[in-house]
């Protein structure tokens, strides 16, 4: 975890390692509390987050690029139990996990002013064969100010401007709104009838991280999603999402192609799959052609 120890804003131009000009648009520098002398230099650019460790006369780079970044969060401290101190550095230490909550949240610890922003980024891996993708979360710890209001502006700053940018929207202080809410049509009985199961367990987090909401329908008989596409009005919808096998993006895609406005509603409302069916085959072959 980081912490705050000086602030200032920037937009400039820096070259990367490759002689490519990038804005940064926010700088920051943060030292670790579990180590002493070790300090971090993090910017926010065009590139994405680029993160300098200088530690003991050495120091190293790393960037998270923008496209790996799905999304950040203004949290506060927990309220801790009875008996354990009122020092605000107490709970820091790092062999203690620190514990937070929403900011709108009941259980607040009122003693620590510090507003924390977490970061969530899933970056591209190789492991052996195969390509996956490795979350990661970045804890940067605002307290510089007296109050935690004043923090908190600080952390919301970084955490409008992440949003702006992974949203390739003009970059200001104003959160971004997309009222419009993503279509899940899930297959309970796709492959091994486990869909449901993965889409609780490794989707709905990563929703929630990305701040997507959406409207979760399960099928409830044969050719439901085909109807559901035909009849509906899928433009209120900022895409469609198929959690099943193959059979189940077959049914969405026909009942696309069946609307008197197919080809404006292919263009418009953007379609994807998570597999979880038997094979997979039709996700796979996706997979491949976009390599």
């Amino acid at each position: 975890m980081a912490d705050l120890k000086s602030e200032r804003e920037v937009q400039s131009l820096v070259e990367d390692n490759n002689g490519n000009n990038e804005k940064v648009y926010l700088e920051e520098t943060f030292y670790i509390l579990s180590k002493k002398n070790a300090v971090f230099s993090v910017r926010l650019t065009s590139k994405g987050l680029s993160l300098s460790k200088e530690t003991e006369g050495s120091s190293k780079e790393q960037t998270i690029l923008l496209r790996d970044i799905i999304g950040s969060k203004c949290m506060r401290s927990k309220r801790r139990r009875p008996g354990a101190g009122s020092c605000v550095c107490s709970s820091l230490p790092g062999h203690q996990p620190l514990k937070v909550v929403d900011e709108n949240s009941g259980d607040l610890d009122e003693n620590d002013i510090s507003a924390y922003l977490y970061i969530y980024a899933y970056i591209l891996k190789r492991s052996r064969r195969t390509l996956k993708r490795e979350r990661t979360t970045i804890t940067l710890r605002f307290r510089s100010f007296d109050k935690y209001e004043d923090n908190n502006r600080e952390a919301q700053k970084w955490r409008t401007t992440i949003k702006c940018l992974i949203n390739k929207l003009p970059v200001s202080y104003t959160l971004p709104v997309n009222e419009k809410k993503l279509l899940i049509l899930l297959n309970p009985k796709s492959g091994p009838g486990k869909a449901r199961e993965i889409f609780q367990e490794k989707v709905t987090s990563i929703l929630q991280e990305a701040e997507i909401p959406y409207d979760l329908h399960v099928t409830k008989y044969a050719q439901y999603a085909r109807e559901f596409v035909r009849t509906r009005n899928v433009y209120s919808w900022r895409g469609i999402v198929a959690v099943g096998g193959d059979g189940v993006l077959f049914e969405i895609l026909n009942g696309m192609f069946e609307r008197l406005d197919w080809h404006q509603a292919l263009n418009e409302v953007p379609l994807a799959v998570l597999p979880c069916g038997s094979g997979n085959g039709l996700a796979r072959t996706i997979c491949h052609a976009y390599k």
